[in-house]
Protein backbone atom coordinates (compact mmCIF):
# COMPACT_ATOMS: atom_id res chain seq x y z
CA UNK A 1 0.00 0.00 0.00
CA UNK A 2 1.12 3.45 -0.80
CA UNK A 3 1.52 6.23 1.76
CA UNK A 4 -0.12 9.16 0.38
CA UNK A 5 1.33 12.56 1.41
CA UNK A 6 -1.28 15.69 1.43
CA UNK A 7 -0.79 18.56 -0.53
CA UNK A 8 -1.75 22.03 -0.30
CA UNK A 9 -3.00 23.57 -3.40
CA UNK A 10 0.29 25.32 -4.52
CA UNK A 11 2.06 21.82 -3.96
CA UNK A 12 3.50 22.38 -0.52
CA UNK A 13 3.28 20.14 2.75
CA UNK A 14 2.25 24.09 4.18
CA UNK A 15 0.79 26.74 3.01
CA UNK A 16 3.28 28.80 0.81
CA UNK A 17 3.87 32.03 1.90
CA UNK A 18 5.94 34.30 -0.32
CA UNK A 19 7.59 38.06 0.27
CA UNK A 20 8.12 39.59 -3.02
CA UNK A 21 8.94 43.53 -2.05
CA UNK A 22 6.32 45.06 -0.24
CA UNK A 23 4.08 42.20 -1.02
CA UNK A 24 3.31 39.07 1.17
CA UNK A 25 1.43 36.45 -0.45
CA UNK A 26 0.01 33.96 2.01
CA UNK A 27 -1.72 30.33 0.48
CA UNK A 28 -5.11 29.64 3.22
CA UNK A 29 -5.89 25.99 3.27
CA UNK A 30 -7.55 27.15 6.83
CA UNK A 31 -11.00 28.39 4.87
CA UNK A 32 -14.19 26.07 4.53
CA UNK A 33 -16.46 27.44 1.13
CA UNK A 34 -20.03 26.61 -0.08
CA UNK A 35 -22.10 28.01 -2.45
CA UNK A 36 -25.56 28.53 -2.40
CA UNK A 37 -28.44 28.99 -5.06
CA UNK A 38 -31.71 29.99 -3.99
CA UNK A 39 -34.51 27.66 -5.53
CA UNK A 40 -36.52 29.40 -8.24
CA UNK A 41 -39.09 31.41 -5.90
CA UNK A 42 -37.54 31.23 -2.77
CA UNK A 43 -35.21 34.05 -3.10
CA UNK A 44 -36.24 36.39 -0.47
CA UNK A 45 -36.29 33.43 2.06
CA UNK A 46 -32.62 32.65 1.24
CA UNK A 47 -31.84 35.86 2.44
CA UNK A 48 -33.48 36.26 5.51
CA UNK A 49 -32.43 32.79 6.16
CA UNK A 50 -28.61 33.26 5.46
CA UNK A 51 -29.06 36.73 7.58
CA UNK A 52 -29.95 34.06 10.62
CA UNK A 53 -27.43 31.17 9.92
CA UNK A 54 -24.36 33.99 9.12
CA UNK A 55 -25.49 36.62 11.24
CA UNK A 56 -24.80 38.97 7.95
CA UNK A 57 -27.32 39.97 5.73
CA UNK A 58 -26.75 38.65 1.74
CA UNK A 59 -24.56 41.01 -0.34
CA UNK A 60 -25.35 43.48 -3.12
CA UNK A 61 -24.06 42.75 -6.87
CA UNK A 62 -20.07 42.70 -6.79
CA UNK A 63 -20.18 42.94 -2.74
CA UNK A 64 -18.98 40.90 0.16
CA UNK A 65 -20.29 41.61 3.92
CA UNK A 66 -18.12 40.13 6.78
CA UNK A 67 -19.53 38.99 9.90
CA UNK A 68 -17.86 37.25 13.14
CA UNK A 69 -17.78 33.55 11.91
CA UNK A 70 -18.60 33.90 8.12
CA UNK A 71 -18.91 36.14 5.23
CA UNK A 72 -20.72 35.82 1.95
CA UNK A 73 -19.80 36.60 -1.14
CA UNK A 74 -22.54 37.67 -4.31
CA UNK A 75 -21.45 35.62 -6.78
CA UNK A 76 -24.66 36.20 -9.35
CA UNK A 77 -28.57 36.44 -8.65
CA UNK A 78 -29.63 34.98 -6.00
CA UNK A 79 -26.61 33.11 -5.59
CA UNK A 80 -23.57 33.29 -2.90
CA UNK A 81 -20.30 32.01 -1.66
CA UNK A 82 -20.44 31.28 2.04
CA UNK A 83 -16.48 31.26 3.77
CA UNK A 84 -15.78 30.27 7.50
CA UNK A 85 -13.31 28.59 9.25
CA UNK A 86 -11.98 25.12 8.27
CA UNK A 87 -13.88 22.86 10.90
CA UNK A 88 -13.64 19.73 9.04
CA UNK A 89 -14.92 17.86 5.60
CA UNK A 90 -17.94 19.14 4.45
CA UNK A 91 -18.76 20.62 7.69
CA UNK A 92 -19.77 24.03 6.08
CA UNK A 93 -21.50 22.74 3.26
CA UNK A 94 -23.53 20.14 5.48
CA UNK A 95 -24.62 22.37 7.81
CA UNK A 96 -25.87 25.13 4.90
CA UNK A 97 -27.96 22.16 3.52
CA UNK A 98 -29.55 21.59 6.12
CA UNK A 99 -30.38 24.99 6.89
CA UNK A 100 -31.62 25.93 3.89
CA UNK A 101 -33.29 22.47 2.58
CA UNK A 102 -35.67 22.49 0.33
CA UNK A 103 -35.14 26.47 -0.43
CA UNK A 104 -31.72 26.75 -1.71
CA UNK A 105 -28.92 24.20 -3.59
CA UNK A 106 -25.59 24.01 -1.55
CA UNK A 107 -22.31 22.49 -3.04
CA UNK A 108 -19.06 22.09 -1.13
CA UNK A 109 -16.39 24.53 -3.11
CA UNK A 110 -13.78 24.08 -0.24
CA UNK A 111 -11.25 21.82 -2.59
CA UNK A 112 -13.03 23.54 -5.99
CA UNK A 113 -10.79 27.18 -4.95
CA UNK A 114 -8.04 28.13 -2.70
CA UNK A 115 -7.38 31.07 -1.72
CA UNK A 116 -4.09 33.37 -1.82
CA UNK A 117 -4.07 36.63 0.25
CA UNK A 118 -2.03 39.28 -1.21
CA UNK A 119 -1.05 42.66 0.76
CA UNK A 120 1.15 45.29 0.73
CA UNK A 121 2.20 48.36 -1.32
CA UNK A 122 1.92 47.74 -4.93
CA UNK A 123 -1.12 45.31 -5.20
CA UNK A 124 -2.98 47.40 -7.45
CA UNK A 125 -0.23 48.08 -9.66
CA UNK A 126 0.46 43.93 -9.66
CA UNK A 127 -3.66 43.13 -9.95
CA UNK A 128 -3.72 46.24 -13.14
CA UNK A 129 -0.97 44.09 -15.11
CA UNK A 130 -3.59 40.64 -14.67
CA UNK A 131 -6.84 42.08 -15.17
CA UNK A 132 -9.04 43.93 -17.01
CA UNK A 133 -11.13 45.22 -13.57
CA UNK A 134 -10.34 48.85 -12.28
CA UNK A 135 -8.55 47.52 -9.23
CA UNK A 136 -7.23 51.56 -8.49
CA UNK A 137 -11.78 52.53 -7.90
CA UNK A 138 -11.98 48.86 -5.88
CA UNK A 139 -12.84 49.15 -2.38
CA UNK A 140 -12.75 47.52 0.69
CA UNK A 141 -15.46 45.20 0.53
CA UNK A 142 -15.95 45.03 -3.78
CA UNK A 143 -15.94 41.29 -4.91
CA UNK A 144 -16.05 40.47 -8.58
CA UNK A 145 -15.14 37.70 -10.84
CA UNK A 146 -12.36 38.00 -13.36
CA UNK A 147 -9.24 36.31 -15.41
CA UNK A 148 -6.05 36.34 -14.09
CA UNK A 149 -3.29 34.71 -16.19
CA UNK A 150 -6.07 33.52 -18.51
CA UNK A 151 -7.58 31.91 -15.44
CA UNK A 152 -11.15 32.49 -14.53
CA UNK A 153 -10.59 33.77 -10.57
CA UNK A 154 -12.58 35.40 -8.02
CA UNK A 155 -11.36 38.89 -6.56
CA UNK A 156 -12.12 40.22 -3.58
CA UNK A 157 -10.84 43.34 -2.16
CA UNK A 158 -10.19 43.63 1.98
CA UNK A 159 -8.47 47.10 1.79
CA UNK A 160 -8.56 49.55 -0.98
CA UNK A 161 -5.28 49.48 -2.84
CA UNK A 162 -3.38 47.25 -0.30
CA UNK A 163 -5.01 43.92 0.52
CA UNK A 164 -6.70 41.55 -2.22
CA UNK A 165 -7.85 37.79 -1.44
CA UNK A 166 -7.73 35.72 -4.84
CA UNK A 167 -9.91 32.73 -4.93
CA UNK A 168 -8.48 29.92 -8.18
CA UNK A 169 -9.61 27.04 -9.27
CA UNK A 170 -7.56 24.88 -7.09
CA UNK A 171 -6.08 22.76 -10.46
CA UNK A 172 -5.08 26.24 -11.86
CA UNK A 173 -3.62 27.46 -8.17
CA UNK A 174 -0.42 26.93 -9.22
CA UNK A 175 0.08 28.72 -12.50
CA UNK A 176 -1.61 31.57 -10.80
CA UNK A 177 0.71 31.84 -8.06
CA UNK A 178 3.42 31.91 -10.07
CA UNK A 179 2.11 34.69 -12.50
CA UNK A 180 1.43 36.47 -8.95
CA UNK A 181 5.16 35.96 -7.83
CA UNK A 182 6.81 36.58 -11.41
CA UNK A 183 5.24 40.03 -11.72
CA UNK A 184 5.48 41.19 -8.29
CA UNK A 185 9.40 40.33 -8.77
CA UNK A 186 8.94 42.47 -12.24
CA UNK A 187 7.36 45.42 -10.39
Amino acid sequence: MRDFVAKTAIGGSEPKRDVVGTLTFQEREDVALASVSARLGQEETVKAKLQTVCGIPAPEAGRWEKGETSSLHWLGPDQYLCEEAFAGPLDLARRMETELAGIASVTDQSDAFTSIDMTGQGATGLLQRLTVLDVEQMQAGAFNRTAIHHVGCLLRCNEAGTDFSIYAPRSYAISVHHMLIEVARAL
